[in-house]
């Protein structure tokens, strides 16, 4: 997820066990060991702005790339 995130919930409605809305009404990737068989591929067609993409991650979670959700503007 990136900062392009308009909120549609398109995500939430595809794969409601991987993305939710937060308090502002933009999408968030809710943590799980294993992503496979959520639809996630579908989620990321979906998108209207193409806010959402697979990335690496260290076995903590931690973005390979230092990629952050979306920040406050």
């Amino acid at each position: 997820m990136n900062s392009t995130c308009i909120g549609c919930s398109a995500c939430v409605s595809i794969s409601s066990n991987v993305f939710e809305l937060d308090d502002d009404g933009l999408s968030c990737v809710l943590p799980l060991d294993d992503y496979s068989g959520q639809d996630v591929d579908d989620s990321i067609s979906a998108c209207p702005v193409n806010a959402i993409s697979w990335q690496e991650a260290d076995s903590d979670g931690n973005y390979l790339g230092g990629i952050k959700e979306h920040e406050d503007v």
